[in-house]
């Protein structure tokens, strides 16, 4: 019957009593413990994945004054920070610029807007991602990046390309991404709204062992 050692609680095979198909499998699960339990060296964080609290990536190259790595100090999944204007598809998962300890998972294809949204942190709470956007209104001054929506939903939103004022009428909204749209002084540039839906705990790596 084989023991196993106190740290990484690898099988240590008995020979005299253990078989040589079991002693050959100890073996291999002792590999699999050793790799799994072996430093990773990374030029930068990965951002997909789900980590353990506790683990650690190093950096390949450290330089004096850097940071040696970093730490997970909480455990969850890893995304990309929320980027404006990209455009995301169905299961991309983002987190918010700053921490908030949770990962939202995009559940209609669409682009991101201008200002990052105000992330909640209820649970898979689904919500959009057009903040600062107004309604259109005739003959207003509109500026460069100003965000608008038609005033019937058509499922997108527009980004004022040229400042000026808007025509009398409701200009006929374009349903192309990246179609202009002339609006008397204005035009607009055409995006599909997306959705997000809060999508459980992110991970939260931390730079750790400075380099005198």
């Amino acid at each position: 019957m084989s023991t196993t050692t106190t740290k990484l609680g690898l099988k240590k095979p008995n020979f005299a009593t253990d078989d040589i198909e079991n002693t050959l499998n100890e073996l291999a699960d002792n590999f699999q413990k050793l790799d799994d339990d072996s430093d990773d060296y990374v030029d930068s964080l990965p951002l997909s994945g789900t980590y353990p609290i506790a683990k650690r990536f190093y950096k390949k190259t450290p330089k004096s004054g850097d940071y040696i790595g970093w730490v997970n100090t909480r455990t969850g999944n890893s995304a990309p920070t929320w980027q404006k204007l990209k455009q995301y598809t169905n299961g991309d998962l983002i987190v918010p610029t700053v921490d908030n300890g949770h990962i939202y998972k995009c559940i209609q294809t669409g682009y991101s807007g201008l200002t990052e949204p105000v992330f909640p942190v209820s649970v898979e709470i689904e919500f959009g991602d057009v903040r600062g956007s107004n309604t259109w209104q005739a003959t207003t001054q509109y500026k460069k990046d100003d965000i608008v929506l038609p005033t019937i939903d058509n499922g997108r939103f527009y980004v004022c390309l040229q400042a000026g004022e808007s025509g009398d009428v409701e200009p006929t909204w374009g349903l192309a991404d990246g179609q202009t749209i002339y609006d008397k002084n204005a035009s607009w540039v055409s995006y599909k709204r997306l959705k997000w839906k809060e999508a459980g705990v992110a991970s939260n790596f931390r730079p750790y062992g400075k380099i005198e």
